[in-house]
């Protein structure tokens, strides 16, 4: 017997829907589909897998945003009054460089799956409000990743942590 390979199934999925897999009349599997705006993490990260096919992940509600600001420079400003006056320099502006910190428990059956995010030459985060789901409702960032997710120990499930940084462009910049 051969074994499975990829399905592809399309589906209105406006809720959490179980799919059944057939061959020749004969159940072979059942996976189950979580529409993006079900999905209980607060934060879903899409991704190219090595088939090059897109999968979603969601984390947990809880993480963690840094914000590294960086002032753009200064000008010289002239001094009119000694009253009100408070400085002959005035700020041009900041960058900023934001990191978000996701973390999610992993079952050991999903680690191989989620190792393709690392390798992944496009990762998207979802910034949308959960009501569709278009282009416009993710954003492109680049991830990094302070341990190996592939190697386990004996435990069942392991807590993966990704480092998130949002591109220059997505900020507010005042120049």
């Amino acid at each position: 017997m051969s074994t499975i390979g990829y399905y592809r199934y399309k589906t209105l999925a406006s809720e959490v829907k179980e799919v059944n897999f057939t061959v020749n009349g004969i159940l072979m599997g059942t996976k189950t589909i979580t529409p993006v705006k079900f999905c209980s993490g607060g934060r879903i990260l899409k991704y190219l897998d090595k088939n090059g096919q897109y999968r979603f992940y969601p984390f947990e509600k809880y993480y963690t945003i840094n914000d590294n600001p960086k002032q753009i420079g200064k000008t010289n400003r002239l001094i009119t009054s000694i009253l009100d006056g408070q400085t002959n320099s005035q700020n041009i502006g900041y960058k900023n460089e934001r990191k978000i910190e996701l973390s999610a428990d992993v079952p050991t059956d999903e680690l191989n799956k989620l190792v393709d995010i690392y390798t992944s030459p496009r990762v998207y985060l979802y910034i949308g409000d959960g009501t569709n789901d278009t282009a416009s409702d993710w954003l492109e960032v680049d991830i990094n990743a302070s341990q190996n997710i592939v190697k386990r120990g004996k435990a069942n499930s392991g807590t993966i942590n990704i480092t998130v940084t949002l591109p220059e462009n997505f900020t507010i910049k005042m120049i």
